[in-house]
């Protein structure tokens, strides 16, 4: 026989479990929209309207935008191998070639809110965790190998090229409304990053 306080101590239903092909179809809409208007212009409603979900649909699952865009940023792979080519100069074209395509959903998305990640601590601290910090590993094991390889001074600053360079380009970002090309990109590894780790430029 159950007490009444038995019953009183029972789980109470949480309500339907969240369908994750509809996260995936939502966070997918995120993805389209924030590089078609941008941060500011994107609402909870397109999102919805996009996914062919409702506005209550969205919001049973984010409680604003900020949320929603920061969950869309987690859901892309952001780690990838780091170009070894042979080659100092090569290694640095080849993943600047990864981080600025443009083609990419993900990273036409991080065009879109480079300016709102001045303003929101809570997308800048998503944006440091998942994609600065790995990239700035990127740029370490690159000038890392380069140095075992001999093509650099063993004295080169590793943690300063490390920072430099990604934070040249979403300089570049916010400057640029969103567009940083290839050619600039090899302008800053050949008019900078080249001669500062060899001691010559090209």
């Amino acid at each position: 026989m159950v007490s009444e306080q038995d019953g009183e101590n029972k789980p109470k239903p949480t309500g339907r479990p969240r369908d994750p092909e509809r996260d995936r179809m939502l966070l997918a809409a995120v993805a389209e929209i924030l590089p078609e208007v941008g941060y500011d212009r994107m609402t909870m409603d397109a999102i919805a309207s996009r996914a062919g979900a409702g506005r209550a649909t969205v919001y049973r699952r984010w409680k604003d935008k900020a949320e929603l865009v920061r969950d869309a940023i987690q859901s892309f792979g952001w780690d990838e191998p780091v170009p070894d080519t042979g080659s100092l100069r090569s290694d640095l074209l080849a993943v600047g070639a990864m981080y600025l395509d443009r083609s990419s959903p993900r990273d036409a998305m991080l065009s879109a809110i480079a300016s709102a990640v001045n303003r929101d601590a809570r997308l800048r601290e998503t944006v440091e965790r998942v994609i600065a910090e790995p990239r700035r590993a990127a740029y370490t094991a690159i000038v890392e190998r380069a140095r075992e390889r001999g093509e650099i001074a063993p004295e080169a600053d590793t943690e300063l090229i490390a920072h430099i360079v990604p934070a040249m380009v979403f300089y570049r970002l916010l400057d640029q409304a969103g567009s940083v090309d290839g050619a600039f990109y090899e302008r800053i590894i050949d008019s900078l990053v080249v001669p500062l780790l060899t001691g010559h430029s090209r």
